[in-house]
């Protein structure tokens, strides 16, 4: 599955390019038309950020998707997520849920292509899939903040953050040597590239499982051998729900 990352790389380059262009436009039809098409993928790089939290037990807070700007009242599409608890989140929570408009949008732009170049439909469906297409382009670039706030979330445990890098890494190199995903009959691209990362959160949580095992059954054998009761570490055990309570010391952050 070397491929998708190649193509998240080549999203990403033009997802800049075409940002670049957005910027630069000054031509007032051509800019009315690029506004309208920015907007659209504001609206589902918010809603990527929202529906993956969602799914990874971290509590969402505000959606905002606004056309014109607070200040000046200007045209100039741009949203934001907001997350009450960060604290509680640990760095791969954080980081799904950061990039999840590059995934979200990577994987609808490939369904675009095969809408477009290999599905036999109407010619207007596939001038609107061209339309869609350019507008998850220009979401789908993770924003300076989306990138801060898996900083932050790293630095706050840094050992928890480096065991789940490790069992991330572990379950990719598993998936490479052994599964292969073409054994499987999908009609489009795309879903072998979804059933990839589908695969991929099995392996994560099976490893998980296997380590957090394994540390249970040393523990168990070295006391019942009458050693010295060694305990668990943190971060194998560590358990990262949010709970609804607010603690003033923690800092809130956005997408």
């Amino acid at each position: 599955m070397i491929e998708l990352y190649f193509w998240l790389f080549v999203m990403l380059g033009c997802s800049m390019i075409a940002q670049v262009f957005y910027r630069y436009a000054h031509t007032p039809g051509y800019k009315a038309v690029f506004n309208v098409i920015a907007f659209v993928g504001v609206f589902i790089h918010e809603t990527a950020h929202y529906t993956m939290a969602i799914l990874l037990g971290v509590k969402p807070g505000k959606f905002r998707v606004k056309f014109r700007s607070e200040i000046g009242g200007e045209v100039a599409p741009h949203g934001s997520i907001e997350n009450p608890e960060s604290e509680r989140n640990s760095v791969l929570q954080i980081f799904v849920v950061a990039f999840a408009p590059m995934l979200v949008s990577t994987f609808l732009f490939m369904f675009c292509l095969d809408l477009i170049f290999n599905i036999q439909t109407l010619l207007l469906v596939k001038v609107v899939a061209f339309v869609f297409a350019g507008s998850l382009l220009i979401g789908l670039e993770p924003s300076g903040q989306d990138v801060k706030v898996v900083g932050y979330s790293f630095k706050r445990d840094p050992r928890y953050s480096i065991y789940q890098i490790f069992l991330l890494v572990l379950s990719g190199a598993l998936i490479w040597m052994f599964v292969d995903l073409y054994i499987f009959v999908l009609p489009f691209e795309v879903l072998y590239y979804i059933a990839y990362f589908l695969i991929l959160t099995s392996f994560y949580f099976a490893l998980k499982g296997a380590f957090w095992i394994v540390g249970k059954s040393i523990k168990g054998i070295a006391k019942k051998m009458g050693k010295v009761q060694v305990a668990s570490p943190k971060f194998l055990t560590r358990k990262r729900r949010f709970k609804h309570v607010k603690d003033p010391n923690e800092r809130e952050v956005q997408w």
